[in-house]
């Protein structure tokens, strides 16, 4: 079991949280509660009121949306760090999609009255959540007009680029390790919204003009400038 240090350490890391100041991070321990969850085991399902701001300790967790069919199909992935609920609790918006543990995870769960209570007392930690969520409004914002904009290519590029660039942010020293991205075809398909083949085919191009090499569920960059070339607005984030 986490200690409450390691805790307080996890958090200060995660994005949702980071814009607050330490003390303010550890003012929010005191809310956290420690869950375990089985493989498969759901913690709420797609029409449901959110009642709990979740944050994945260890394990994986997936959204699976349904359609009024009846037939389901798989969103996302949350491993390590990944967050889901802290908008729809605030706004009061029921989920949009089923939320289900992949494998035994465990996860850090505030409940929603204390976090409603939190916010009211402390205008400081208020102001800085709504900065936070207001730059992932701007981040949407710009994906979706690069998604209508640009060319399956070019996103793969990009996208591959900015978890290089993270990689090397958070690691010291160069290595190969550093250019390699832990990602199947079926994730980058579901990050891209585009169908796994698309994905594939790409994937194929990039390696046969020297950009990349793959190997089992990861990717590893050998290239970026060439990578760059498909994208005309770069930056490193």
């Amino acid at each position: 079991m986490a200690t409450t240090t390691e805790i307080e350490a996890f958090l200060r890391d995660i994005w949702a949280f980071k814009l607050l100041e330490p003390e303010q991070v550890h003012s929010l321990v005191r809310l956290v509660r420690v869950r375990k969850l089985a493989a498969e085991e759901v913690l709420w399902l797609q029409g449901q009121n959110v009642s709990h701001f979740i944050i994945v300790f260890n394990g994986r967790l997936r959204t699976v949306r349904s359609s009024s069919s009846g037939a389901e199909k798989k969103l996302s992935t949350l491993g390590r760090g990944r967050h889901f609920g802290l908008a729809e609790m605030i706004t009061g918006v029921r989920s949009t999609v089923t939320l289900i543990a992949d494998m035994p995870s465990t996860i850090l769960v505030i409940d929603r009255k204390s976090l409603r209570n939190k916010l009211l007392s402390d205008v400081e930690i208020c102001y800085r959540l709504m900065q936070t969520m207001a730059h992932a409004i701007f981040d949407l914002t710009g994906e979706l007009e690069r998604t209508s904009f640009e060319n399956v290519h070019t996103r793969l590029a990009r996208l591959l680029l900015k978890k290089h660039h993270h990689n090397s942010s958070s690691q010291s020293g160069l290595s190969e390790d550093k250019c390699k991205i832990s990602l199947t075809h079926e994730g980058l398909a579901v990050l891209l919204g585009v169908s796994r083949e698309t994905v594939s085919r790409v994937i194929s191009d990039f390696r046969r003009r020297g950009l990349i090499k793959t190997a089992y569920r990861s990717i590893t960059i050998i290239n970026t400038d060439g990578l760059k070339r498909y994208i005309e607005d770069y930056e490193e984030e």
